[in-house]
């Protein structure tokens, strides 16, 4: 099996020409400083020829340093495609998980904003450091939407059943970036989560129907 043609690249093949016309021009005033007799002569040739050499080493440099760039990106593609993968499905979970637990948000919030809105935020503040973890793409992702409601401190009920519920129709706004009122939102989530978990329905004994939750998803 014959070995497949080599990629020519335009660039290559100006700075080659390049080259080979600065070493031609050098070797001519080359051989004419070795004819001369002339010391002016002799010294402007000499400059001319210094300039030029320098010339042919700059353009050779920057051939080189094409080719080695070029080979070094080939030689990084597999490792960046990977990577690439890898950020896509972290991404791509992401936003299903994020789908999901504003779905559990508003269904628990059932209608109160103020509460809605610390949910929310508490999330965006977690979810960055939840993505880092391997076990973010690798887990089945109602196990992850799970863990990321109780992390949350919402209802196990409406997490398990999160396709079911309704899209959210609040969107609240982006949370405070001054570190009081950042506190104000934790301490604001924490009393909320607490006052709730008492209210968790508790698990229905096998064949029965699951006890109705004291609130009531909204929508």
């Amino acid at each position: 099996m014959s070995e497949p043609a080599p990629d020519i690249f335009e660039e290559d093949q100006l700075l080659a020409r390049a080259a080979r016309m600065d070493f031609a021009f050098a070797e001519r005033l080359h051989n004419k400083a070795l004819a001369t007799e002339e010391v002016a002569e002799l010294s402007d040739l000499a400059r001319a020829y210094t300039r030029l050499t320098r010339s042919l080493r700059q353009t050779l440099a920057l051939l080189s340093k094409l080719r080695a760039d070029r080979a070094m990106a080939e030689r990084e593609a597999p490792r960046r495609s990977a990577r690439d993968l890898h950020d896509q499905a972290i991404d791509e979970r992401t936003a299903l998980v994020q789908d999901a637990v504003e779905r559990v948000i508003s269904a628990a919030a059932d209608g109160d904003e103020t509460l809605h809105t610390d949910w929310c935020h508490r999330f965006d503040r977690e979810v960055d450091d939840w993505t880092e973890k391997p076990d973010w793409i690798v887990d089945d992702v109602d196990a992850v939407i799970r863990r990321v409601c109780k992390t949350l401190g919402l209802p196990d009920d409406y997490a398990q059943r999160w396709r079911d519920l309704p899209a959210p129709t609040f969107f609240p706004d982006p949370e405070p970036a001054t570190p009081e009122d950042i506190a104000a939102a934790n301490a604001a989530a924490r009393a909320f989560t607490a006052g709730l978990r008492p209210m968790a329905p508790d698990p229905a004994p096998r064949g029965t129907s699951p006890r109705r939750p004291h609130w009531r998803p909204s929508g």
